[in-house]
């Protein structure tokens, strides 16, 4: 959910693969097959980021919110773009791991926790909107 191409991105991609492929003589090489599989393959992992991460992402932001030290909550809004959050997270945990004292690492172990499970309900996301 923290993926650094944006939907945008992913789409052109996609199409240029299309163009290349419409452009193409013939039946095309093994390779170009491949490439249009995993465009498809691509196509349907965007369908269900657009679908389904929202809500994931606002349910990881509001939680992470709750037990961030305020400098790091005040940088996450409810409709922070993953990546700023994704920033955020990175940093903290970097600050987490500067400091030795027990509340820095029971926060360090909540952070991971709930990275953990939303990674889990990404790939269980992906495992329902692909099957």
């Amino acid at each position: 959910m923290f993926n650094q191409l944006t939907p945008a991105y992913v789409v052109a991609a996609i199409g240029k693969v299309l163009r290349a492929a419409a452009r193409a003589d013939g039946t095309g090489s093994e390779f170009e097959r491949d490439q249009l599989m995993s465009a498809y393959s691509a196509s349907r992992h965007l369908a269900v980021e657009l679908a389904s991460y929202d809500a994931e992402m606002r349910k990881f932001t509001e939680t992470l919110r709750a037990i961030a030290p305020p400098p790091f909550a005040d940088r996450i809004g409810a409709d922070a773009d993953p990546r700023d959050v994704g920033t955020v997270v990175s940093e903290l945990l970097e600050s987490l791991r500067a400091d030795a004292s027990p509340d820095a690492a029971r926060l360090r172990g909540e952070v991971h926790k709930l990275l953990c499970k939303l990674s889990d309900r990404e790939v269980e996301l992906l495992a329902e909107g692909l099957a």
